[in-house]
């Protein structure tokens, strides 16, 4: 049975324990929703408690798998409020002594406010053995506006040697599905069409349009349609006038 989150809080306010907070915790984690205006007041009701066992968990579960768990806490702190969320990266601080999660809670914390700083935090991990920091300094890059070295970044990551093991490959290519979007764009930006030309065919020749829009929640679709628009844009540079009006097209009949 699905979690009723806002039900579960609203009970937790009411009669709070560790064991059920933890619960409510884990179930987000895994069960990713988007939390309503309601949850944030609740969880901001619950006061330091509720963000405390947060930061325990985290902690805890960086310490044990780090690679594995750290895109679940991503995910889970970006549905917090910017205060939540912040108050969450410094009781972590507070509870770890591991300097490997110390640095990259540091790190992650100056993500919004100095991204740059960010990266000499990020510089201290073993990118070998935590390969999953080679995507957070390739965002760190994007938001820089250091637009080939966030290519190069995101290629980095991509080209990990745990998406090399037969066993993630599945996870390979969604990663390289979607970090591909990431990197068309920003090739655009730069004006390099041929060679953005090449990543737009590999996310898209392969299949046809409908199913391509079935990889997206109805929420996504202004990104989807700036990236379809860079499309269009990259296909009339290239010199394929015909294909770039029959996407245009296309593109003014779904989402109009």
């Amino acid at each position: 049975m699905e979690l009723n989150v806002t039900t579960s809080l609203q009970q937790l306010n009411t009669e709070y324990s560790e064991e059920k907070a933890s619960e409510i915790i884990e179930n987000l984690l895994y069960n990713p929703i988007d939390l309503s205006d309601d949850d944030h007041v609740i969880i901001d009701e619950l006061g330091d408690k509720f963000l405390r066992i947060a930061a325990q968990i985290f902690v805890e579960d960086l310490s044990y798998d780090f690679n594995t768990l750290v895109n679940y806490w991503e995910a889970f702190i970006g549905q917090l409020s910017e205060e939540q969320s912040q108050n969450l990266l410094k009781f972590a601080l507070e509870q770890t002594d591991v300097d490997f999660v110390e640095d990259f809670i540091i790190g992650y914390r100056k993500f919004y406010s100095n991204p740059k700083e960010s990266i000499t935090f990020f510089n201290k991990l073993n990118e070998e053995e935590f390969y999953e920091i080679k995507f957070f300094k390739a965002r760190c890059y994007e938001v820089l506006g250091e637009d080939e070295q966030a290519i190069l970044a995101y290629r980095n990551y991509l080209n990990s040697d745990y998406f090399k093991l037969d066993e993630n490959k599945d996870q390979a290519t969604v990663n390289e599905f979607y970090i591909n979007h990431t990197i068309a764009s920003l090739l655009v930006k730069q004006k390099k069409y041929e060679e953005a030309n090449l990543v737009f065919e590999n996310i898209l020749g392969q299949i046809n349009f409908e199913e391509y829009l079935e990889n997206f929640d109805p929420s996504n679709n202004q990104e989807v349609k700036s990236f379809l628009n860079d499309y269009v844009e990259t296909l009339e540079q290239i010199g394929q006038k015909n294909k770039a009006t029959e996407i245009s097209e296309k593109i003014m009949r779904i989402f109009s």
